[in-house]
């Protein structure tokens, strides 16, 4: 085994761990602009994060690299042998955060002492729910914990090979 695939599993949580991240930047923005509307009247917009995979790969390029022995009808073609296995590529592809922005979020509340009223006293005000934010907030917090997890599992199980 190559030193650099001992790590991989390390860095599938350290993408996950990013990603996470970046959910609870959002929610926490969502959580402090509650109640937010711009000098020009528009409310602020609910963010929300899409995770995003990195650049997949053609079945050619996944399979690139693999042992599989095949029978062969023509004896001039390369007999498959250990020399021939190159091991598969477990690259990584880290997975990003999209940050986007909800522009269906938006209640009217009637309020016609409000500058930003509209003509019949309406003014629009982000449509943020609490609950929702909070849970979205807890499975996110669990998910983090969770990569955590795996990353000391990662360690340890690096650690003791080692010891070996």
């Amino acid at each position: 085994m190559r030193i650099g695939k001992m790590f991989s599993a390390i860095d599938v949580s350290a993408s996950g761990l990013a990603l996470q991240r970046k959910k609870m930047d959002a929610i926490a923005s969502n959580l402090a602009n509650i109640d937010t509307v711009g000098p020009d009247g528009k409310p602020y917009q609910r963010q929300d994060v899409q995770a995003v995979p990195g650049k997949p790969l053609s079945f050619s390029e996944e399979m690139k690299g693999q042992f599989i022995p095949l029978k062969t009808s023509d004896p001039n073609h390369m007999e498959p042998s250990a020399e021939n296995f190159t091991s598969p590529d477990f690259t990584v592809r880290e997975v990003t955060g999209k940050t986007v922005q909800d522009r269906t979020a938006t209640k009217m509340v009637y309020d016609p002492s409000n500058p930003n009223a509209d003509a019949n006293g309406y003014v629009a005000e982000p449509k943020i729910n609490v609950v929702t934010e909070m849970v979205d907030m807890i499975a996110t917090t669990r998910s983090y914990e969770a990569n955590v997890t795996a990353i000391d599992a990662s360690k340890n199980i690096i650690k003791d090979s080692i010891d070996i």
